[in-house]
C-alpha cells in the first residue's frame, strides 16, 4: 500500500538517486506538514475546551512535529543540491543537521512542559472530557501510527536516518496521546491527578526520544567507523581484481545519502607502472558498480617473493592473526642492508580503542617481533578503523 501511494505521487524515474531520494524527502517532509497542522488544531481545540493540560502539552508536540517536518523538507532540499566550489563533497550533511535541530526541538518541548505538569500534579483540577473528545483524540492516536510507519517505510527505502527521526517524533507523538486519552479517561472517572502525571510522562518522553535522536545525528556529523561488514565486502571486492595481493587501510567517508571510499591495494613490486595503473582502474569500477560509490585507489608495492618477508608473514599470521585488537596485518616491507635492518609494516586496530590500548597492542608487537627477529628494528604503522 505505502508502496504504491509513493509511486503516485513520486513515480520512478531516471533521474540520479540524489534528485529521486531528495523528492521523496520532500515529499514525505509536506505530507507530515498538513497532516500535523490539521491534527494541532483539532487538539489544542479540545485542550482549551477542557482546560486539560495533558491535551495541551500533547497539542504544542503535535506543532513541533510541524516545524520537524518543515526541517525535513529544507535538510532534503539542501541535500539535493550538487557539489559547488564551497562544498567540493555537496550539502548531504544538511540531513543529519536537520535530524539534530528535530531533536533539540523534542527536548525544549519537554522541559518547558514539566514544570507545567509538576503544578497541575501538586494541584489537580477537575477536567470535564465528553466522550466525542475522547474518541477523536483516539482517531489522532491512529493516523499519527500510520504516518510513523510510513516514515519508517521511506527511511528504509532511501536509507534515512533524517526520515528514521521523523518516524520516531510522529510515534511518540502517537504514544503521548495514548497517555492524553487515558487521562482524561480517568479524570472523568474522579482522577483529575492523571492529568498531570500524563503530562509529565508526555515531556519525560519528549527528553528521552529528542536525546537519543540527538545522539545519532551527532554521530553521524562528527564521523563513525565503518561496519567490520563494509571493510569486509569491499575487501572481497578488490581482492577479487586479478594482481591484488591484499587491501588494508579501507575508509568511508559520508556526506548524507554520498559516500566515498578509499583504500590501499597491495600490488607485486615487480609488476610495471602501466599494469599497477590498469589494476587501479580494475579496482575503481568495481567498487562504484557495486556500490555506487567514488573511490580513491592508492597502491602499495610489495614483495611477496622476499624469503624474509614470507617468515614474517607466516610467524605474525600464526602469533597475532587471533589478537581481537587487530583486525588487518599488511605492507609487509624488509630493509636488510648493510646499515639498516628494519622491518616495517602496518596494522589496523578495532574502532573504538583508547590511545593507551592502542600503544600497549602496538608495543607489545613490538617487542614480539624484536625478540623472533634479533637486531632489526621495528616500524609499525597503526590505524584504526574509521568513517568521516
Amino acid at each position: 500500500m505505502f508502496e504504491a501511494f509513493t509511486n503516485r505521487f513520486v513515480p520512478v524515474s531516471k533521474e540520479s538517486a540524489r534528485i529521486y531520494r531528495a523528492k521523496i524527502g520532500v515529499f514525505q517532509g509536506w505530507v507530515s506538514v498538513f497532516l500535523n497542522g490539521f491534527l494541532f488544531i483539532i487538539k489544542m481545540a479540545i485542550g482549551l475546551m477542557v482546560g486539560a493540560i495533558s491535551v495541551i502539552a500533547d497539542a504544542i508536540h503535535t506543532l513541533s512535529d510541524v516545524i520537524s517536518s518543515s526541517l525535513v523538507i529544507w535538510g532534503f532540499r539542501q541535500a539535493e543540491k550538487p557539489a559547488d566550489v564551497e562544498h567540493p563533497y555537496g550539502h548531504g550533511r544538511a540531513e543529519y543537521i536537520a535530524t539534530l535541530i528535530i531533536a533539540t526541538l523534542l527536548c525544549v518541548a519537554g522541559i518547558e512542559f514539566i514544570e507545567v505538569a509538576i503544578d497541575r500534579i501538586r494541584h489537580p483540577e477537575v477536567v470535564k472530557a465528553k466522550w466525542w473528545m475522547i474518541v477523536v483524540l483516539a482517531i489522532t492516536i491512529v493516523l499519527k501510527e500510520i504516518t510513523a510507519r510510513y516514515a519508517e517505510f521511506l527511511s528504509s527505502k532511501i536509507a534515512s536516518g533524517t526520515l528514521h527521526a521523523d518516524a520516531w517524533h510522529h510515534r511518540t507523538d502517537a504514544i503521548s496521546s495514548l497517555l492524553v486519552v487515558v487521562a482524561m479517561i480517568a479524570s472523568t472517572y474522579g482522577y483529575p491527578a492523571v492529568d498531570g502525571w500524563a503530562g509529565l510522562a508526555v515531556s519525560l518522553f519528549l527528553i528521552y526520544t529528542g536525546f537519543e535522536i540527538a545522539r545519532d545525528a551527532i554521530d553521524d556529523l562528527i564521523g563513525k567507523p565503518p561496519t567490520m561488514e563494509e571493510v569486509e565486502s569491499i575487501r572481497q571486492i578488490v581482492l577479487g581484481v586479478d594482481g591484488v595481493l591484499g587491501a588494508h587501510d579501507i575508509t568511508i567517508h559520508s556526506y548524507g545519502h554520498d559516500k566515498f571510499v578509499s583504500v590501499h591495494v597491495e600490488i607485486d613490486a615487480s609488476e610495471t607502472t602501466a599494469v599497477a595503473h590498469d589494476i587501479s582502474e580494475e579496482v575503481e569500477t568495481r567498487i562504484e558498480k557495486a556500490m555506487g560509490v567514488e573511490p580513491t585507489v592508492h597502491m602499495d608495492p610489495v614483495h611477496p617473493k622476499n624469503p624474509m618477508v614470507q617468515d614474517i608473514t607466516v610467524y605474525l599470521d600464526k602469533a597475532w592473526s587471533k589478537d581481537d585488537r587487530i583486525t588487518d596485518i599488511h605492507d609487509i616491507r624488509v630493509v636488510n642492508t648493510e646499515n639498516h635492518h628494519l622491518i616495517l609494516f602496518g596494522i589496523n586496530v578495532k574502532a573504538g580503542l583508547s590511545q593507551n590500548q592502542i600503544v600497549e597492542c602496538s608495543q607489545s608487537l613490538e617487542d614480539d617481533l624484536k625478540r623472533k627477529f634479533d637486531g632489526f628494528e621495528i616500524n609499525i604503522k597503526v590505524s584504526p578503523l574509521h568513517r568521516y
